[in-house]
């Protein structure tokens, strides 16, 4: 049995901005991810100057050159292009650093496995391969056993930083947590070859049916290959992940501009199926006794765009900063720590919020055929408040 601080569970961008955090403020701790690394993420792998943002407020700009020299990055010099159900596109003017593109994308693999390659080994007690099959309350400690090959391990730890994703068990077992299914989505990626249209690089997201209010995604990576998806809300699939392939070739099938993309197409892996919780909802708890939530296990994900990777980052840093506060003070109770709740309340939950009635409003084509609609329509659109919102929501 060993003993730290703080047990981060989860080495994706959260825990990983977690960890960087903490040490640097001298604080030891434990992370535990149950993959080895490189390890697959299904995700759009696009990310632009709010990823780039959250790095700089880390204070990491070395991670930040790393990325954009990798080889498995891609600068989408041409941006956004959003479709509405008819096929009408919309090309929003994205914010760009100089002599950078507004929109890169890198293939989640590579992104994690840079980003883990950055944490303090001085300061972290690193376990990969190690998946919690429990937690539990053992005094002033919460006890997390470890399944590591054919073997168990225990850490004890005054806090635990809940990083492992949508359906955390972190937060499943030490906040009771029960999700609205409102506020579930569910995603089904795979990899391509040969998408037509990407001359000028650029990410596109279709907001078409029958996937309102999802969407359908394109995202280009730098070996050759095209990440392509879509998402939709949980309930309206009765939850079931096997209807994701259905959805998906009906989407596909559904839209000429589409047929048109993938007619000389090679799909080189299956769809893949993966949960996201939205942001914004009021009954969400990211905080409690001994405990804290980052990233996907804290519902940072925008239910518009599904981006939340700098989020991720941006959380990871904050909780960092209130484990250090409660580690000085001696006091892990909940009280203590909803500090934590209000400050990510005060930083996401009004975009948050806004996407989530727009996702309502969206559920009929008419919204989306509106934003992306020409003549009278586009110059309406830029003239009114809900234009100004909706360019604060697709900067990614």
């Amino acid at each position: 049995m060993s003993e730290t601080d703080v047990l981060i569970v989860g080495a994706g961008p959260a825990g990983v901005a977690a960890s960087i955090a903490l040490s640097q403020r001298g604080i030891a701790h434990a992370l535990i991810d149950r993959a080895l690394f490189p390890r697959n993420k299904v995700d759009g792998n696009a990310f632009g100057q709010d990823l780039l943002a959250a790095l700089d407020r880390l204070n990491r700009a070395d991670i930040m050159q790393a990325l954009l020299a990798s080889e498995h990055l891609l600068a989408c010099a041409d941006g956004a292009w959003l479709f509405g159900d008819r096929g009408d596109r919309y090309q929003p003017s994205l914010a760009k650093g100089v002599g950078q593109a507004p929109i890169y994308t890198m293939d989640r693999q590579a992104m994690d496995a840079l980003l883990l390659s950055f944490v303090d080994r001085s300061q972290v007690d690193l376990r990969l391969g190690s998946e919690m099959v429990a937690l539990q309350q053992e005094g002033d400690r919460i006890a997390a056993v470890l399944k590591v090959d054919d073997r168990t391990e225990v850490i004890r730890a005054k806090l635990v930083i809940g990083a492992d994703g949508a359906r955390s068990r972190v937060a499943s077992i030490l906040l009771n947590r029960v999700e609205d299914p409102t506020d579930l989505a569910l995603t089904g990626q795979t990899y391509y070859r040969n998408v037509a249209g990407f001359e000028q690089p650029h990410i596109e997201a279709h907001y078409i049916q029958p996937l309102l209010p999802g969407f359908l995604f394109i995202a280009p990576l730098a070996q050759g290959l095209f990440k392509v998806g879509l998402g939709t809300r949980a309930d309206r699939l009765g939850n079931n992940a096997t209807q994701l392939e259905t959805l998906f070739n009906q989407a596909i099938a559904a839209k000429p501009w589409l047929q048109d993309r993938f007619s000389a197409a090679e799909r080189v892996t299956d769809l893949e199926a993966w949960p996201m919780t939205f942001g914004g909802s009021a009954g969400l708890a990211r905080s409690g006794d001994r405990v804290l939530l980052v990233g996907d296990a804290a519902g940072l994900c925008n239910p518009l765009t599904g981006f939340g990777t700098a989020k991720a980052i941006d959380s990871g840093r904050m909780a960092a900063a209130v484990a250090a506060a409660a580690i000085a003070s001696g006091q892990f109770d909940r009280a203590t720590l909803a500090g934590y709740d209000r400050d990510l309340q005060r930083a996401f939950d009004r975009e948050f919020q806004f996407s989530r009635r727009f996702n309502r409003w969206n559920e009929s084509p008419w919204l989306m055929n509106f934003v992306t609609g020409r003549s009278i329509p586009r110059r309406l659109l830029s003239a009114v408040k809900v234009a100004r919102r909706w360019q604060q929501l697709v900067e990614v």
